[in-house]
């Protein structure tokens, strides 16, 4: 014959007739270590069940709440909680602004675009042609003004960086002349 349930002295809920408190509040009692007179109950802001103080749900509506993606709104762009405007920086320097409809755009998950892009695309009136690539004439990829930017076939681009990597070497090379000269 099963014992008989009375409701927990702190919740409500039902438990077991030898003990006070249901198994959750017993649990909070004895990680509180038994000051639940100073300590106020918690409850899931889903479910109700008693939690430790400074949380909101408790372990299994959290899970719940983590695996499931029904009814919870995308987090992303404009809702996204680290949103910035949408212009983000770049290891490499790059400016990468957020335009998720623009063809150029990274991947369907980030939907961004290069800014230097968008800056030649605004003035020319058209897309840059496939194969072309925007070069930054000054070298210094955060500095998308109109005349800093030459768009150019990549074959072309490459042979520009070749020449600007051999115009560096004999550069460095009287550098080093002259120092000796001294």
């Amino acid at each position: 014959m099963p014992s008989p349930k009375h409701p927990c002295k702190d919740c409500g809920k039902p438990c077991e007739s030898k003990s006070l408190r249901c198994i959750t509040c017993a649990s909070l009692l004895r990680r509180t270590g038994g000051r639940w007179s100073r300590v106020i109950p918690h409850y899931c802001i889903d479910c109700g069940n008693p939690i430790a103080p400074g949380g909101t749900r408790c372990a299994s509506c959290s899970a719940k709440l983590r695996w499931s993606t029904v009814g919870i709104p995308q987090r992303s762009g404009v809702n996204h909680p680290c949103w910035r405007g949408g212009r983000v920086k770049t290891v490499g320097g790059y400016i990468n602004i957020y335009k998720p409809d623009h063809p150029r755009a990274t991947s369907a998950h980030r939907k961004y675009v290069l800014e230097h892009i968008l800056v030649w695309e605004e003035v020319n009136n058209k897309s840059l042609p496939q194969g072309w690539v925007i070069h930054h004439l000054n070298g210094i990829p955060s500095d998308n003004r109109i005349e800093n930017l030459k768009a150019l076939p990549k074959r072309k681009h490459s042979l520009v960086l070749a020449a600007k990597a051999k115009r560096i070497q004999e550069l460095e090379a009287l550098l080093n002349n002259q120092r000796q000269l001294i």
